[in-house]
């Protein structure tokens, strides 16, 4: 329901009283009136016209009297005709249209329009009448009749005088103080509080406030009564969709606004911060009345909480900074260290082919550590790049080599996605360059790793050639790639430090944009520069050339040349392993998978150790709390009872002997839970033979008086032969070591073994239905590198477990697509959890990263990747080598 106001119903008051007056005033005829006047005037114009006609008429002069009217028409606007008319209507002179003017039914009686008189002559002897028609005094249409001059003029006063009034009611209430209704006790509580308050009118008037609210806003005593509160100062500190004041909020929607931050932006408050409260005062009717409003100053609050911010921000940004160093020198370290472990590993187990393959990984390892070495001394020196102190250490160097140990090193991350990776020389280089070979080396790192990770499919191309800039002689290298490539905007970017092309490349692909930032600078501390050429979606082209220094006695030699030179450089050594011995000591393994217990129990009797085993949980317990066992190695995901409830069963029966979790889970949460379950240690999957042997000798009893035995070797009886089935392998090494005097223990063992390896082919997922024996599904041959096992296939165990899972795979990936083809999440995410443990349990890691990828979108039940990985993985399968019988028998 719509109330007015108070000053509104005194305003109306007043009008009502004035308009009042003017009527009581026009009554009595204080108010002169316009229209009587007018027809007063009028009156006296037809009797002065009939006095000055009466003459003509009576002489006859009708033709003067014409005359005489037609001029008095003409001059006056207000006479519209007129005219002398006798008794039967004859008219003796005319003037205007005065026959379809003047009505036929106004008989003798005279209007304010039309006007007559009657006149006499002797001539005549009936009198005649004189007719005078008038322009009407107010327009004929209805609203004309009505607006008279006397309501035209109380329109005028009512309108003039409302808003008159209502203004000058505004500036006396503007000026009252309402405080002084409220009671002085009242006034002297709200003036002792901290906080500003004050009441605010539903016109947004102030009409009360208190002492601290004076003071906050620098302004004198009462002087802020009647303001408009919008008027003060304060705005919002951050903006927000509905940008009407709190208060405005509370008079229009009538609820509280509470805990509103805003700023006082007048001159002597500017810069204060503080909490307003916002609450609608109700009358006695529970209507709103207006707004108490308080403020509480929270500046020194506010300016902490920023200082905090800041602080936070900084520190965040630190953090940030120190994160994204650590990736970036993370990625450049893993690389070479990747190919310095890995080679080192199969040179260690006397895994290489032969001795060219010896000497290519030994040079592998040498150029990876001399990276590794430089990368080291690139840390220690980006201090001296920020402040140009950067000093190069020139010496010989040959381009060629430097370009191949970057590939070295490089080519296994090439080989991972799957790309190709190969350099070459254009035209003719010189053999040797003065130059830093560190420095050049850490730029060719730099871009090729980049054109690595930039690049899904294709290939990375390194190329090198001479090349002259203004007649210094210079060789020039450049790194293409078959990548994402790059927008013109982007490539103006690229060189920054920090910088990559946008965000979404940094979220794709990591990285802290700073090796190409040092490249650039590097290569012209050499004499050169970097420059590049990029269409999106097609690849990119690095190029970069640093001075040679003087060759003019340096040969310069082809792709070819340089080939040879480098083959007679190389040299290399052998190493193996697999020499630990334990003393008697019996062992209880556990896992859902064969292959995982058969190569852990192959290798731990092979280090005079006792093993058994158990296909899951509920097994283990019921072997354990039944035999002696001196230490238990458990898989923690299996069927029927996984190793965490076993585990702590176990305990909880009092079992204290060691128990160490193995699985392929690895993140710091499952080692958190193998602890509290009661693990003693964690042994990660793909199983680490060392790591194995290194981890049970700190609770098992190493015996140190066992020698290893020279193996005996038999030369090949024949250069061609089919592959050597598991049983005849057993009888083959049987052979080697009856003939050394291992007798039937050895027999038994590899009885053992074999046994091992016939589940294994006949092992079927808990979670997949028995299926019918069947022809695996072939998988064709790729065209990328062939994958390797790296357990040591020379020995006729390993081989032969590698040998069975490359038969069984097939079929497990077959199992797989019909669980993906009938939706079968759960069957899909037990197979991808074996294969992630299996995978690099038999020396194929490659398996490891897509099975746990396909692991876990199956656990999520989410099909987006799930072909994509099957696909990977097949594609995986369809790289491993063949495993043949090599041409010597390897005696245990």
């Amino acid at each position: 329901m719509f109330r007015m106001s108070a000053a509104t119903r005194i305003t109306l008051g007043l009008v009502c009283s004035m308009l009042g007056i003017l009527m009581a005033a026009n009554y009595f005829g204080l108010i002169p009136d316009e229209e009587q006047l007018s027809i007063r005037s009028r009156a006296q114009l037809v009797e002065v016209i009939a006095f000055n006609t009466a003459p003509m008429i009576e002489d006859s002069h009708y033709e003067k009297l014409q005359a005489v009217f037609e001029a008095i028409v003409d001059r006056n606007d207000q006479v519209r005709s007129m005219a002398v008319v006798l008794p039967d209507g004859t008219p003796l002179a005319c003037a205007g249209l005065h026959g379809a003017i003047w009505p036929n039914d106004l008989e003798t009686r005279s209007t304010e329009q039309f006007m007559q008189i009657s006149l006499s002559a002797r001539e005549i002897e009936r009198f005649a009448q004189l007719q005078i028609a008038f322009t009407p005094l107010r327009p004929e249409t209805l609203l004309g009749q009505l607006v008279t001059p006397m309501s035209r003029l109380l329109m005028l006063a009512a309108g003039f005088g409302f808003f008159s009034f209502r203004w000058f009611l505004t500036m006396v209430l503007k000026n009252l103080d309402p405080s002084q209704a409220v009671p002085r006790r009242v006034r002297e509580a709200l003036d002792i509080l901290s906080e500003g308050l004050m009441i605010v009118g539903l016109n947004t008037r102030v009409l009360l406030n208190n002492m601290a609210m004076e003071v906050m806003t620098g302004s004198g005593n009462n002087k802020l009564l009647g303001m408009k509160a919008s008027e003060l100062g304060f705005a919002p500190v951050e903006s927000t969709p509905d940008s009407r004041m709190p208060w405005d909020i509370v008079i229009a929607e009538g609820h509280a606004v509470p805990n509103v931050m805003m700023r006082l932006n007048s001159a002597k408050g500017s810069g204060r911060i503080f909490r307003v409260n916002c609450t609608p005062l109700a009358g006695n009717d529970g209507e709103n009345r207006g707004v108490m409003v308080t403020f509480d100053d929270v500046t020194a609050l506010e300016q902490n909480k920023i200082a905090l911010r800041l602080a936070r921000d900084d520190a965040e940004a630190a953090n940030k900074a120190k994160s994204d160093f650590l990736a970036n020198m993370s990625h450049e370290i893993r690389n070479p260290m990747n190919a310095i472990v890995g080679f080192t590993e199969i040179l260690r187990r006397g895994m290489e082919e032969n001795e060219a393959t010896r000497r290519d990984y030994l040079n592998t390892i040498h150029a990876s550590g001399t990276h590794l070495v430089g990368l080291i001394n690139d840390i220690l020196d980006l201090s001296k790049i920020e402040s140009g102190k950067m000093e190069m250490e020139i010496c010989s160097c040959s381009p060629y080599q430097l370009m191949c140990e970057v590939v070295n090193v490089m080519k296994m991350k090439a080989q991972e996605k799957g790309l190709i990776l190969e350099h070459s020389i254009t035209g003719t280089i010189p053999s040797v360059i003065q130059s830093d070979p560190t420095r050049l080396r850490q730029i060719l790192m730099n871009l090729v790793g980049n054109a690595i990770k930039f690049t899904e499919e294709g290939r990375v191309t390194i190329t090198v050639e001479s090349h002259t800039d203004r007649g210094i002689p210079q060789v020039r290298f450049h790194v293409t790639d078959t990548g994402i490539g790059m927008t013109k905007e982007q490539c103006g970017r690229v060189f920054e430090e920090f910088v990559q092309a946008d965000s979404s490349v940094t979220r794709r692909f990591g990285g802290t944009g700073l090796g190409l930032a040092i490249s650039k600078r590097l290569t012209q501390a050499l004499g050169g520069d970097v420059t590049l050429v990029s269409t999106p979606g097609k690849g990119t082209t690095f190029t970069f050339a640093v001075n040679t220094g003087d060759i003019s006695c340096v040969e310069s030699i082809t792709t070819e040349q340089a080939v040879k030179i480098q083959r007679n450089q190389q040299t290399g050594i052998q190493q193996t392993s697999l020499n630990v011995r334990f003393k008697p000591a019996r062992v209880l393994v556990t896992d859902d998978t064969p292959a995982n217990r058969q190569l852990v129990g192959l290798v731990l009797r092979k280090s005079g150790l006792t093993v058994e085993e158990a296909e899951n949980g509920l097994q283990a317990f019921e072997r354990a709390t039944s035999e002696a066992f001196d230490l238990l190695l458990m898989d923690m995901q299996m069927p029927v009872m996984d190793g965490f409830t076993a585990t702590r069963k176990l305990r909880d029966h009092g079992l204290t002997v060691p128990i160490f979790a193995l699985t392929a889970n690895v993140m710091e949460s499952d080692r958190n839970r193998c602890h509290e379950a009661g693990c003693t240690g964690f042994l990660s999957k793909p199983i680490d033979i060392d790591r194995l042997l290194t981890t049970l000798s700190e609770v098992l009893e190493i015996d140190h008086d066992w020698v290893e035995p020279e193996p005996v070797r038999t030369e090949n009886l024949s250069e061609s032969r089919p592959p050597v089935t598991g049983t005849q392998a057993a009888e083959k090494v049987n052979v080697s070591r009856s003939d050394r005097g291992a007798g039937s223990s050895a027999t038994a063992s590899l009885d053992n073994v074999m046994n091992l390896v016939d589940r294994l082919l006949a092992d079927t997922d808990p979670g997949i239905p028995e299926k019918p024996v069947r022809s695996p599904t072939p998988v064709g041959p790729s065209t990328l590198p062939p994958l390797k096992s790296t357990l040591p296939i020379e020995i006729p165990e390993f081989r032969e477990i590698v040998r069975q899972f490359t038969e069984v795979l097939p079929v497990m990936l077959d199992d797989m697509n019909t669980c993906w083809q009938n939706r079968d999440y759960k069957g899909l995410n037990r197979l991808a959890h074996k294969l992630k443990g299996t995978g690099g349990t038999v020396g194929f890691r490659e398996f490891t990263e897509p099975s746990e990828r396909l692991q876990q979108l199956a656990e999520l039940r989410q099909e987006s990747g799930i072909p994509e990985s099957l696909a990977q993985l097949k594609e995986l399968a369809s790289r491993i080598e063949p495993i043949h019988e090599p041409d010597t028998a390897v005696s245990l």
